[in-house]
């Protein structure tokens, strides 16, 4: 099959997908169980009207993020290409991720193993924490970044935001490295990602190899 004929023969698959099955949350705490998103919605509001409280969850959620640190880096700001950063992340996409890696229908054995170890307040305490920390900023090729501008624009804010500072529980993409971006953008387009099913597959399905890579540089140089 020519390539064209092939990316829109999966450009309608995914739609028939869309269609057939039942909606699924993208964000929100109704992607978590209930316990869990009760949990995290009383913390929440205990640490942003104390801040004695933060400092707890701040100093609890580094303590147990020491495992965590190889990979995402210092206070979640991640140095190696293949790992994203965790700093500055929404809280609640944080916390749904966490949940699906620990309920497994996110895919990959490190974070599967680990985050079935975690309790409901070690969850939402590293949620928390994360969301806390500043975002050290990446490196981006700022030649890229400016033609992957229009590209974002259209493809990519109405929901992680003209900024891409997301909201609720959609991901904070910003800062983020330009690796790792055009990683999970290609895993999206070739239809094997391991994150659960996403209108990501329709919308990376679109976008060219060179697409990819400007977008990505331009979600790095964004702050």
């Amino acid at each position: 099959m020519h390539p064209t004929k092939r990316r829109w023969a999966f450009v309608i698959l995914v739609m028939t997908w869309l269609l057939a099955m039942p909606a699924i949350a993208q964000h929100g705490l109704e992607t978590v169980p209930q316990e869990l998103a009760e949990a995290f919605a009383s913390m929440q509001t205990k640490v942003s009207s104390d801040p004695e409280a933060l400092e707890q969850v701040i100093a609890a959620g580094r303590e147990r993020a020491i495992f965590c640190n190889t990979c995402h880096g210092q206070d979640g700001s991640a140095t190696r290409v293949n790992y994203p950063s965790l700093a500055g992340q929404n809280p609640v996409y944080l916390l749904d991720q966490i949940e699906q890696f620990a309920d497994g229908s996110r895919k990959k054995l490190v974070m599967n193993v680990l985050a079935e170890t975690f309790s409901v307040e070690e969850k939402v305490t590293l949620a928390l924490y994360y969301s806390a920390m500043p975002l050290e900023p990446t490196e981006a090729d700022l030649d890229l970044a400016r033609h992957g501008a229009p590209v974002y624009q259209l493809r990519c804010a109405a929901c992680h935001g003209p900024a891409g500072r997301g909201e609720e529980g959609y991901a904070r993409i910003a800062g983020q490295q330009p690796g790792y971006v055009a990683t999970v953008l290609r895993e999206y387009k070739s239809g094997q990602s391991p994150r659960r099913f996403s209108v990501m597959y329709g919308i990376a399905s679109a976008l060219s190899e060179s697409d990819i890579d400007a977008v990505a540089h331009y979600i790095a140089s964004m702050r």
